[in-house]
């Protein structure tokens, strides 16, 4: 359950600042029994991934890494223990993403466009780097989902939680956001012409570039 929770908050579905179900719903929801719940929320609490509220507003709210000292902490301690993992990832995601970028340009239909273009207007009117990273995320996946093909979807967002703890550590700029909401549009064009070889060059370009400040930050966090 706690992976369960963990990778929802990986992938966005759950924004920083976000509440988490209550117990009651989480023990319908995954059907487990209170006990279990009561020891995810634990657990997720000690990691700094979450922190409890009391009070009539209080509740289980999702982190943002930059605005707590310990939550940072700890994600930087366990991003150098899974560097190696980060460093195959971006690997893996050089071959991935491009070869489903070029499917999906084949094969989207109007409606899958317009799902790719709604995140990425939501991406461009992103109010923090928060609300821009779970959009960011939804792009890729709504791409990976056009594909209409569950290896590439799934290997889309397996690539992306393995990723996840080191894109929310890049920088919050708005320089960065433009680029890669650049970037985005150019892959949407593509994709709108079904141009399979431009949609995936690009997406190759778009992920060279992530790939190059990923390396950065875990060439500066190997020096501490």
């Amino acid at each position: 359950m706690v992976e369960q929770i963990r990778r929802q908050i990986a992938l966005g579905l759950i924004a920083a600042g976000s509440a988490l179900p209550p117990e009651r719903e989480l023990v319908k929801l995954f059907g487990v029994g209170r006990v279990t719940v009561q020891l995810a929320i634990g657990q997720l609490e000690a990691e700094r991934v979450i922190e409890i509220r009391r009070g009539r507003a209080g509740g289980s709210f999702v982190i943002a890494p930059s605005s707590d000292d310990r939550a940072l902490d700890y994600r930087l301690i366990e991003l150098r223990r899974e560097s190696d993992r980060v460093l195959e990832a971006l690997e893996y995601r050089q071959i991935i993403e491009p070869a489903a970028a070029g499917v999906a340009a084949r094969l989207c239909r109007k409606g899958e466009l317009r799902e790719i273009e709604s995140t990425l207007e939501r991406s461009e009117g992103a109010v923090d780097d928060a609300e821009f990273m779970r959009w960011d995320t939804a792009f890729h996946l709504a791409i990976a989902n056009a594909t209409r093909n569950r290896f590439l979807a799934e290997a889309v967002e397996r690539v992306r939680l393995s990723m996840s703890s080191v894109l929310s550590l890049l920088p919050d700029t708005e320089v960065w956001h433009d680029i890669s909401n650049r970037q985005h549009r150019e892959i949407l064009d593509a994709l709108k012409k079904k141009d399979s070889e431009r949609a995936a060059e690009l997406m190759r370009r778009h992920a060279s570039s992530a790939d190059k400040s990923v390396r950065s930050l875990l060439k500066s966090l190997s020096r501490r």
